[in-house]
């Protein structure tokens, strides 16, 4: 026997679309919840700063994790936020790209906002700025000086 010789001729059929659009009203919801949550954690972060500049004509919007300009801080990786091992002030620092951003008007109560890179390449990437090359290979050397000094 098939369902649709018990319910006759009549043949039931469910419309979906009602389905859907509760399940993806819900799902965009539950979205814009979490990204209110990571907004505000971020926001609650005082280490966080972001700001707008032009690029192609477009604004774009650049997101930024800063060191605390303390010394014996720990390094924050500037676009992660990650708090890396190694501490700012120390011979271990030179392992990193710095950079002290200039664009933003300074927190007084803070001092300049340090940022730190993993490497130069890394830094052009999110700042949509170019490193000459000068730079690129002075920092180089730095970092494989440091490297050795760390890997003793």
């Amino acid at each position: 026997m098939y369902a649709e010789d018990y319910m006759g001729e009549e043949v039931f059929s469910v419309d979906d679309s009602d389905i859907t659009s509760d399940y993806s009203s819900s799902i965009d919801s539950v979205i814009r919840e979490q990204r209110k949550i990571v907004k505000m954690h971020k926001l609650s972060d005082p280490d966080y700063y972001s700001y707008k500049h032009l690029v192609d004509g477009k604004l774009t919007k650049v997101e930024c994790y800063s060191t605390p300009g303390s010394r014996n801080a720990y390094i924050r990786h500037a676009i992660s936020g990650a708090k890396c091992p190694h501490r700012s002030g120390t011979n271990l620092e030179d392992l990193y790209f710095k950079v002290v951003d200039t664009t933003i008007k300074p927190d007084y109560n803070r001092g300049p906002r340090h940022l730190f890179y993993y490497n130069p390449e890394e830094f052009e990437r999110h700042q949509n700025q170019r490193v000459s090359t000068q730079i690129k290979e002075d920092w180089t050397i730095k970092m494989m000086l440091a490297n050795r000094l760390y890997n003793r």
